[in-house]
């Protein structure tokens, strides 16, 4: 919408947008209803992140206690 009032702007190489013209613009939003349905769904993606960032933090700490007992330190080897 921005760039078709752009292009009807006055001015040659610089366009001027005036304020009576911007305040003339016209905003699509959904209805609440869509609104609504918009935020749940974001909402339940970042609950998924969210669970998927602790899976992946829990499979580190796992990760790093299997080398741990790949690899055992000098004290062990030595008994």
């Amino acid at each position: 919408m921005f760039e078709i009032e752009r292009q009807k702007a006055p001015g040659g190489i610089i366009k001027t947008i005036t304020k009576e013209v911007l305040s003339d613009f016209t905003i699509r939003l959904p209805c609440v209803e869509e609104q609504q349905e918009i935020a749940d769904c974001l909402t339940s993606l970042d609950e998924l992140i969210t669970l998927q960032s602790q899976k992946i933090k829990a499979l580190k700490q796992h990760k790093k206690g299997l080398m741990q007992q790949l690899f055992p330190s000098l004290d062990e080897v030595s008994k």
